[in-house]
């Protein structure tokens, strides 16, 4: 188990709290630990976003068949979605050290089922990663309108 810095221990910490716990806890700490190293914050929110993206449409995905109307555009934009994380954990980890890189790219850059469940488990937790984002944003007041009288 690899030790991370205080503040992403915290991070972990937090979120591993919420929402039913992290499914890729050592993962999450080792991209946030590398990006804070990096001072890399863009490269983190596209992983944000992306993840948040693949487990919204996969949690509707499983929600629904191949019948239903609309079925294979959210297909599409999840695949799209799960290849966008493949790009980004890439760019990612194109620096690191090769026991690092390695892990990663056979944990999530392979092409098969067992890379797809584990890209899905990474994006539940940048899925909660985002939703604290959003939660940390509505309680600092940001865009909400202030009673002047």
């Amino acid at each position: 188990m690899h030790t991370f810095s205080p503040d992403i221990e915290a991070l972990l910490s937090h979120l591993d709290q919420r929402g039913g716990g992290l499914r890729k806890k050592s993962d999450i700490g080792h991209i946030f630990e590398y990006a804070a190293e990096k001072a890399n914050a863009d490269l983190i929110n596209r992983l944000i976003f992306s993840g948040k993206i693949i487990w919204s449409t996969y949690g509707v995905l499983r929600k629904t068949t191949e019948q239903t109307d609309g079925y294979a555009n959210l297909e599409r934009e999840f695949m799209q979605a799960v290849n966008d994380v493949r790009i980004l954990i890439h760019e990612f980890t194109s620096e690191w050290e090769a026991e690092y890189r390695n892990r990663f790219e056979e944990t999530y850059l392979g092409m098969n089922q067992g890379t797809i469940r584990n890209i899905v488990d990474l994006a539940h937790d940048l899925a909660e990663i985002k939703h604290l984002q959003q939660d940390a944003r509505h309680s600092s007041g940001i865009g909400e309108v202030k009673d002047e009288s």
